[in-house]
């Protein structure tokens, strides 16, 4: 009898495109829910250009309004570090120029195009741009792009059975 092959091994990388990086260093209401998704994952990936579009973000971001930016490049480099450099190749450029629609802008072209260079290993890409969206959702691949809730909304008991039953009452 031969021997079953393994298992291909599971989708591991989770691609971040700038959008979300940045809700790292400028904090807005998705920031919190941001970080605690990417704390899940163990490999984050994202493009070369992130290295050019995060700082300057930052940089625009620290004019418009100075106290939603947190402070210091060593954090700056420490969301960089945190994720493997996807390097703009020529294979690259050549699938960012494919990328359909065409309403999707070039830089965000390229980060579909090198999420999609992971190939089996992508699990899914973290982006809150709307169009990055649009775009990923044809190809199937999943988008990550956790809200905050708000602070005023109760916490729901999601202790149903998966058979439809609704969790046993609480008493006050």
């Amino acid at each position: 009898m031969a021997a079953a092959e393994p298992p291909a091994p599971a989708p591991a990388v989770l691609y971040v495109d700038t959008s979300a990086m940045l809700k790292l260093l400028v904090r807005e209401a998705e920031s919190a829910a941001i970080e605690r998704e990417l704390l899940e994952w163990s490999e984050l990936a994202t493009s070369v250009i992130t290295e050019v579009e995060l700082p300057r973000a930052v940089a625009r971001a620290r004019e418009e309004r100075a106290d939603a930016v947190i402070d210091g490049s060593v954090v700056l480099q420490g969301v960089l570090a945190s994720a493997a450099i996807v390097p703009l190749s020529e294979n690259i450029v050549a699938a960012a120029r494919r990328v359909k629609p065409v309403h999707v802008g070039a830089l965000d072209a390229i980060h579909i195009a090198s999420a999609l260079s992971l190939g089996k290993q992508l699990a899914g890409v973290a982006t809150y741009d709307k169009r990055m969206q649009d775009a990923l959702e044809p190809l199937g691949i999943d988008v990550i792009a956790p809200e905050e809730a708000p602070e005023d909304e109760t916490q729901t008991d999601t202790s149903a059975s998966r058979d439809g039953e609704p969790p046993p009452p609480t008493s006050v």
